[in-house]
């Protein structure tokens, strides 16, 4: 298996929106946000009203998206790629095949000599490619489809 780090990178901060945040604070964002969702409007009250509405719904989904951040190691790709006499083949998945799926999809799919390049792309710690010639068996089919450990003591995030 080869790997392609990522960078390593202390994760976002969850979202605060406290008193120093405030969008209230910062006049030249309300005077960006009242152009963007209600230039049309010539009432500075309806035009604050909407800016309001905007940034409590703003707020939900600030807390929303930082709530669903992904843990360092989380697998959130995977690309099967055959390489062929005819051509290259790929295609993206968001989870690992198991090991007897991967033979039956190799089965159907590849010629003898073909290769078999299963890369695993996790969210902060970068890609990992396994890569066997067809036919393999059961023990390379394992080796492929599993999951990219954390090495004992290392950090997550």
């Amino acid at each position: 298996m080869t790997t392609e780090p990522h960078a390593p990178a202390d994760p976002l901060s969850p979202f605060q929106g406290g008193a120093a945040a405030h969008p209230a604070r910062q006049a030249w964002l309300l005077e960006q946000l009242e152009q963007w969702f209600a230039g049309d409007l010539p009432d500075g009250r309806d035009r604050r009203r909407i800016v309001a509405q905007a940034l409590r719904s703003a707020t939900e989904d600030a807390h929303g998206w930082l709530a669903r951040r992904l843990d360092g190691d989380q697998l959130v790709r995977v690309d099967l790629h055959f390489r062929t006499k005819a051509g290259m083949r790929h295609s993206v998945f968001p989870d690992l095949p198991t090991p007897l799926g991967l033979l039956l999809i190799c089965l159907d799919q590849c010629e003898v000599g073909d290769e078999v390049v299963l890369v695993q792309e996790l969210a902060k710690r970068g890609r990992v490619e396994a890569r066997a010639t067809w036919p393999f068996g059961m023990d390379e089919a394992e080796t492929l489809t599993r999951p990219v450990s954390v090495p004992v003591g290392a950090q997550h995030g």
